[in-house]
């Protein structure tokens, strides 16, 4: 017959409870300022129209992820965009978690993780640019 061990059951879910489980959340006032920054759609959806002409079809900073590479590369590239995301970077606590759509979440790290990503997208996309003009036109 089957037998079944609640050792390695237990030792299986101890390891599946996310260790964010045990940050404490964020105070009211740091929630509701992070919540209402992220969820600017107005901001983000237009924070390039200045530099580059082109609005992004965003609710949320978080919805930025989810653009087109084209568009991601434009949002990265557009200061309009960047500064907004640097200042709420600094803003948000790295020990406490945040309520945002139904669930704690460690909003520190998904604004950072954006942040990373632009800073990759928008490096890559220099460097080609540097060697094309350096390919092309200083040869």
């Amino acid at each position: 017959m089957f037998k079944c061990s609640f050792v390695p059951l237990v030792l299986l879910l101890a390891c599946a409870i996310p260790v964010a489980a045990a940050a404490p959340q964020c105070s009211a006032g740091v929630s509701r300022a992070t919540r209402t920054t992220l969820d600017n759609g107005k901001l983000f959806s237009s924070c390039a129209v200045d530099a580059t002409g082109v609005r992004f079809d965003v609710d949320s900073l978080l919805d930025a992820l989810n653009l087109p590479e084209r568009d991601f590369l434009l949002f990265c590239r557009s200061s309009g965009c960047t500064d907004p995301v640097e200042t709420l970077l600094l803003a948000i606590p790295t020990n406490c978690l945040i309520t945002y759509h139904g669930s704690a979440r460690n909003l520190s790290e998904e604004v950072s993780t954006l942040h990373h990503e632009c800073a990759k997208v928008a490096g890559a996309a220099d460097k080609t640019d540097e060697e094309f003009v350096y390919r092309y036109f200083l040869d």
